[in-house]
């Protein structure tokens, strides 16, 4: 897996690519609760996929303490059909996807807009 980082409008996009494995499980958790638990973050999951269960539960594990643990407030956008499952399966269904990543990021501007899927 590979994580790009970007800001726009004071958000902090951070596009993951590849698949999940293992061996980057614990790097991106240390990234997410060291360094942007103090910021508005949108996960753009739309060039991620995965094969079998191996660092899903870690993965899924890292967005649900990100959820938790951030001040400011953690979105998603690109979350396939097979991450939603995921995330009904696990602590984070009641986080807000949305659609695009300008939908997303401009969710944190406009508060009142409703996220899909809820």
């Amino acid at each position: 897996m590979e994580a790009c980082f970007a800001v726009s409008g004071g958000v902090v996009v951070v596009e993951l690519k590849g698949r999940l494995d293992f061996e980057t499980s614990e790097p991106f958790r240390r990234t997410c609760l060291e360094r942007l638990v103090q910021e508005k973050v949108v996960f753009d999951l739309r060039n991620l996929s995965f094969v079998g269960s191996l660092g899903l539960k870690d993965f899924v594990d890292t967005l649900d303490s990100m959820a938790q643990k951030s001040n400011l407030g953690v979105r998603f956008c690109g979350v396939s059909s097979e991450f939603r499952r995921l995330f009904e399966a696990s602590g984070l269904a009641g986080q807000e996807i949305f659609e695009t990543r300008d939908k997303a990021i401009q969710s944190f501007v406009n508060s009142g807009s409703p996220p899909i899927g809820s």
